[in-house]
Order: structure tokens, then sequence, then C-alpha cells
């Protein structure tokens, strides 16, 4: 298990270990960090690693635990129950938690995303306890009020597709801020900026989300376009001579 309360995490040389590793792997992925700069960023000596880590992947693996369980923290398992809220809200405080996991109020990525988006380009052996740990409870709680919103009658393909869509709104603004803020600078950074960044991505995936279930209570009716395109793809004509039979 990744995520897990160790005893790793309240001593102190680790946790100075861990914060220096978590910057060196942000910056550099699992493969390209250095030990030795870990080590000279921490004020420990080589031996420290081996010790209390095991090695470079023991120190990997207590590094995204410890900010996964960070990021978890911030999501907790209840946050998208009801409790007397609307679904609209809940969705709000899903996508603010989402953000708020991930990101920070400075200028650069916080070191999470950072390696994530190694792991993304790279995968290492850790990425599938991420997923299972990390993005997949995150995905499947805000995909709960997604159904609740689409209406019963929307297929799961459009549920699952507007939930990515969620997801994929949050990290363009963790993981593009840098060029972000050299495009419309002042829009995405600022003290406020989460806030404003979870009631825009909220109005814009609810209006989208009734899009779904309006089309699912009124199905649009086929267009001259989609039938010529029909037509096209209609099976061949049975031979004139003989029974034609289906295999």
């Amino acid at each position: 298990m990744l995520i897990q309360n160790s005893a790793l995490h309240d001593n102190e040389t680790c946790r100075r270990i861990i914060k220096a590793a978590s910057e060196e792997f942000a910056q550099h992925g699992f493969a390209g960090a250095r030990i030795r700069s870990i080590v000279d960023a921490a004020g420990v000596n080589l031996a420290a690693i081996n010790y209390y880590f095991g090695g470079k992947e023991g120190l990997y693996r207590a590094t995204l635990g410890f900010l996964a369980g960070q990021a978890m923290a911030a999501f907790p398992s209840n946050l998208g129950e009801r409790r007397g809220q609307s679904a609209e809200r809940r969705l709000h405080r899903l996508i603010y938690a989402f953000l708020d996991g991930l990101s920070s109020s400075g200028a650069e990525s916080p070191p999470l995303g950072r390696i994530l988006a190694h792991e993304a380009m790279a995968p290492t052996p850790q990425l599938d306890q991420l997923v299972e740990e990390l993005t997949r409870p995150q995905l499947e709680r805000i995909r709960i009020v997604v159904r609740e919103l689409a209406g019963s009658r929307a297929v799961e393909a459009d549920v699952t597709l507007a939930t990515l869509s969620i997801a994929g709104q949050c990290l363009l603004y963790l993981f593009g801020r840098p060029a972000l803020d050299r495009i419309y600078p002042g829009v995405v950074g600022g003290a406020k900026a989460r806030e404003r960044l979870a009631q825009q991505i909220t109005r814009f995936s609810l209006a989208g989300i009734a899009g779904i279930a309006a089309g699912q209570r009124n199905p649009a009716p086929a267009t001259k376009a989609s039938r010529s395109v029909s037509s096209q793809q209609a099976p061949p004509s049975p031979p004139k001579k003989g029974r034609w039979r289906g295999h």
C-alpha cells in the first residue's frame, strides 16, 4: 500500500529527506533524480537513504506515499455525500478539493503534480498504485455526483466522459500554470484563484451535464447529413440469384 501512516513521517530527519526528495523527483523524475542532490539538500549523509528507506526506490515510494496522502487528506471519502447539500454544491466541493490537493499558492506547480506529469510520460512501477489509491478514488467520487446530475437515463460512457472532462479542466490549470501565466497573467494565479477556478469549472461542467441530461430526455432527430452517412454505411444488397444467407 502506497498511502499509509508511517512512523518515518514523524521522524525529523526523514521529513527533511522527503521534502528534499519531493523537489528532486518533481524536477527530474525518478530516473533523472540524483541521490547526492537529495542528501545535500536535506543535510544528511548517503547512508541515511539506505538506513531509512532502503535505497532510491524505497525513498521514491515513501515520497509518493507522503505526497499522495496529503492530497487525499484534502479529498476525504465522505466529501461527495449528500448531507443535505445539493448535487451542484457537492460537485463544487469535489472540484475545489481536487484542485486543492494538487495545487500550491506559489508560482510553481506543487511537487506531486509535477511528479505525476513525469509518471505520465515515463511510468514507473509505482504508477499502478498511484492510480488505485489516488486517481481512481478521486474520479469515482466525482463520477457519482455526475451520475446523479445527469439522471438515470444517461449512458455510462457519457457520465464517464463528463467526469474525465472535469478532471481534465482541473489538470489543465494545474499542469499548464507556467504557460498560462505567460498567456493570461493574473488569471490563474493569485490568492483567490483556487476558488475562482473551482467556480468556473463547476459552472462550465454543470452546463455540459445539463446538456447530457436534456439529450437523454429529448433525443435529437436524425439530421439529413446523419441519414446520408447511415445510408452510405448500409450493408450490401443480397445477390439477385439464389438465396442470400448472412453469416
